[in-house]
């Protein structure tokens, strides 16, 4: 679940201290902030926009363009 929060700076904080406490509890909780959502979606939308141009490569052709 993907939830975007839009609160007052008291409720906010409030927020995220529980979602603190749940990931020390061993609870799976990812938070990331609206920068971050933004570059990771337009990361997403740039490959589905290759894929859809079918410009996709092979793992072994990513491999070897990472290791030069």
């Amino acid at each position: 679940m993907t939830l975007h929060l839009n609160a007052s700076e008291s409720v906010t904080q409030k927020i995220l201290s529980y979602l603190e406490s749940l990931k020390k509890q061993g609870e799976s909780v990812e938070i990331i902030d609206g920068s971050l959502y933004k570059f990771e979606k337009s990361g997403i939308l740039k490959g589905l926009e290759q894929v859809q141009n079918d410009q996709i490569c092979s793992s072994e052709e990513l491999l070897e363009e990472l290791a030069r």
